[in-house]
């Protein structure tokens, strides 16, 4: 080994590498879509349970006045059946059980919020095992819902708006000073559409890596009922965002693009891609942008009313097929499809008021983040592509003719037991060889194979090692120049 301070003028600083890669665990495409909903799972908190409608002749009466752990004992609460309940009528009365037993094992059984009561995380596996987890499932993003008025939530003295808390945490981290509402894109008005509500996709911070690869955001929505399915993929316009705002005369501040339909490999967005529009109807939505994405942040916010507006609109013409072909075909709640209620918070009476014990949507799971996750899963296609910035030091290793002509290693010069040898074979004295360089042509021309580079702090401590891919040969002759990169 030879030691060669290195000048400052061979040390350059600064530097960064740019690196993509698929931000999800399995690459570039999520197909596989689990949410922690299994029996025993997070999101089974004490909110998400509901009453189940006559549970073992229990009259409304008897249900009012049971305690809650008398209502669990008579099989009265089921947990994580919002599948099955988002396509139910309200349970009121005259069915079997009514609101006041809704709350009144609320009451005694929701003392604190849970994780499950704000958000579900979306895995790549499946989350439990034979009731036990899975420790290959890893978080891919969060799905979760905001109300500004905390609509979807529980409100009562136990309790807190969720929807509200979550509403005014993406507004504090999304919006600028002063901003209190979001607000997306609409057609033929500059100012866009306010909106109280909000779906939110958030990836996980191992998956962000640095940020989201604009250009490269793919997902697909996809909704069924009666044996109906729409299914509508979504991207963001972060490729033409020039040409939209030269067309449209806009300014834009920050790093965020509009959500628009359709998929990676598609051209530039056309209006029908960039609003919901809906000929048909004018729904509440119509002529809106379905959403924004912050790719510095790693998030998405959707429009509820916009999605809302696109498949209902969808659902509401298939429907209108089945009424001519077949009336008996035609779904009870077509015109209050699966599409619509997407963006439906819960507010099942219009009556209800602020201070009921059971308010927007609690007796509906409430968690209508699901709503989102379940349509993800059955659209079964997320693409997204992370970049991180690696800084870099380089190091430009100057070996001048002059330098590393000879080497210190063991083999290169005759000692102790060899030289003692060579003394004894040519009758000489050993002080003759002992350091003598083994082969007399490299006393005048000496050479040497460069393999590998070390790093040394100030200390003289060995902090990096660099192996060259081959030997490089140096002599007298030759002169060499090699950079190391440094990449943390």
């Amino acid at each position: 080994m030879i030691y060669k301070e290195i000048e400052e003028t061979d040390k350059v600083f600064g530097r960064t590498i740019k690196v993509s890669g698929g931000s999800f665990t399995d690459g570039f495409q999520l197909r596989d879509f689990h949410v922690d909903t299994e029996k025993g799972g997070e999101l089974d908190t004490p909110l998400s349970c509901w009453i189940k409608n006559n549970c073992d002749g229990i009259t409304v009466e008897e249900a009012q006045g049971k305690t809650a752990d008398e209502l669990e004992a008579s099989g009265c609460v089921t947990c994580s059946e919002f599948e099955q309940k988002v396509n139910e009528t309200y349970l009121d009365e005259t069915e079997g059980i009514n609101i006041l037993a809704t709350s009144n094992y609320h009451e005694d059984r929701w003392t604190q919020v849970s994780y499950g009561d704000y958000y579900a995380n979306v895995y790549n596996e499946q989350v439990q095992l034979g009731g036990v987890f899975n420790e290959n499932a890893e978080a891919q993003f969060t799905v979760t819902y905001g109300h500004k008025l905390g609509y979807g939530s529980r409100k009562d003295k136990r309790s807190v708006h969720v929807t509200k808390a979550i509403y005014n945490q993406y507004r504090n981290i999304l919006l600028g000073p002063g901003d209190e509402t979001f607000t997306f894109t609409k057609s033929g008005d500059l100012s866009g559409a306010s909106r109280d509500s909000i779906y939110v996709i958030n990836f996980s911070s191992a998956r962000v890596r640095e940020k989201l690869d604009e250009g490269n955001i793919e997902f697909t929505l996809s909704m069924t009922q009666a044996d109906v399915t729409i299914s509508q993929t979504f991207r963001d316009d972060s490729r033409f965002e020039a040409q939209t705002l030269r067309a449209t005369g806009q300014t834009k501040v920050g790093r965020v693009f509009n959500i628009v339909k359709g998929g990676i490999a598609d051209g530039a967005p056309l209006d029908e891609d960039k609003y919901a529009l809906q000929p048909e109807g004018n729904l509440s939505g119509y002529g809106e942008g379905f959403g924004l994405m912050y790719p510095d942040l790693g998030i998405i916010v959707l429009n509820p009313y916009a999605i809302a507006c696109e498949f209902g609109g969808q659902f509401e013409r298939k429907f209108d097929e089945f009424s001519a072909e077949d009336q008996s075909k035609l779904p009870t709640d077509h015109e209050n499809n699966v599409g619509r209620k997407f963006a439906w918070f819960g507010d099942v009476s219009p009556i209800a008021q602020e201070d009921d014990a059971l308010v927007k949507g609690t007796e509906r799971n409430h968690q209508n983040f699901l709503k989102l996750a379940y349509a993800l899963k059955e659209g079964g296609n997320f693409k997204s592509r992370s970049t991180e910035y690696i800084p870099s030091k380089h190091y430009f290793i100057r070996v001048r003719n002059s330098d590393f002509n000879y080497s210190n290693n063991p083999t290169y010069v005759y000692q102790n037991q060899e030289a003692i040898d060579q003394a004894t074979i040519t009758s000489s004295d050993k002080s003759y060889w002992l350091g003598r360089v083994r082969h007399d042509e490299f006393v005048s021309d000496p050479k040497t194979y460069i393999t590998t580079i070390g790093l040394y702090n100030e200390n003289n401590e060995l902090v990096a090692v660099a192996k060259l891919s081959v030997p490089v040969l140096k002599s007298f002759d030759t002169e060499t120049l090699v950079k190391v990169k440094l990449d943390f």
